[in-house]
């Protein structure tokens, strides 16, 4: 197990004073015989951007999943705003927490997918307005009136009547940011959002996604292969291969004066794949 995994943990405890709004404890995830995460401690402090980064398998995208509740761990807790996520507690140990429970955290959650996920039958507002009424039991007009200015805030407030099917991909995406922020989450989870979309749509999406970070309203983990986009947005970038946090620390550093082999065999291989 790499050394810094250990010192992680560490890392926040100079925060003093701060309440992770999210923990990570002794994270496993497999699937049947494959180990996608070992043994994982992360935490992340309210408002805080935190990139991941790291090859092609190696449990970026688990990372936000679990958190998100689409996969449960194999061992190990996660905590979101002081409360367990996936367990709760009774007669003293930990148990698997019901439906309801997971329900009811879910809506401190958000997360954007690489193929936006949206509704073909319905309209883009009614497509942000959907869920906020149906999970968070926000009154309809109440819905209407977020969904609207979500959809301003993203640049699509022209779109309100208008189908999935007539836009580009990168509207798609600023639609399915406007639906996860009229939930309000505490942490948003950007899951390679622009990997699905043309060269020439992606800067729209980073653009959005950066004024949403600069508001500094809430947490945002960003799993991402955009290392410039990483290193511009992030207060910390987390680089993980093999299912461990390999390294990790502020952009300048990991990007600057990278530590590890294999941190710095990753960089030069996608420096060189972006020179071709």
């Amino acid at each position: 197990m790499p050394d810094t995994l250990e010192k992680e943990v560490q890392v926040n405890k100079k925060k003093v004073g701060i309440q992770p709004i999210v923990r990570y404890r002794n994270i496993s995830k497999s699937f049947g015989d494959l180990e996608v995460l070992s043994d994982i401690n992360l935490d992340i402090a309210p408002r805080e951007k935190v990139a991941i980064i790291g090859p092609s398998g190696s449990g970026k995208t688990t990372l936000g999943r679990l958190l998100m509740t689409l996969e449960e761990p194999t061992s190990g807790t996660i905590e979101v705003d002081g409360e367990l996520l996936w367990h709760r507690k009774a007669k003293g140990k930990l148990v698997r927490a019901n439906e309801h429970h997971l329900h009811r955290m879910r809506g401190n959650i958000g997360m954007i997918f690489q193929h936006f996920n949206l509704f073909p039958h319905m309209s883009i507002l009614r497509n942000v307005i959907e869920a906020p009424i149906r999970v968070q039991d926000m009154e309809r007009e109440e819905a209407i009136e977020r969904g609207m200015l979500m959809l301003d805030k993203v640049g699509l407030a022209e779109k309100l009547d208008v189908y999935p099917a007539q836009l580009s991909g990168g509207q798609k995406q600023r639609v399915a940011i406007a639906r996860a922020l009229v939930m309000r989450p505490k942490v948003m989870i950007f899951d390679e959002v622009t990997s699905a979309l043309d060269p020439e749509l992606v800067g729209e999406v980073l653009e959005v996604i950066k004024e949403i970070a600069e508001e500094g309203e809430m947490a945002m983990m960003l799993i991402t292969h955009e290392m410039d986009f990483a290193r511009e947005i992030a207060d910390r970038v987390i680089f993980g291969d093999g299912g461990y946090i390999v390294e990790q620390g502020p952009p300048s550093e990991i990007f600057g004066n990278p530590q590890s082999e294999r941190l710095q065999s990753f960089l030069t291989r996608f420096r060189s794949q972006e020179g071709n």
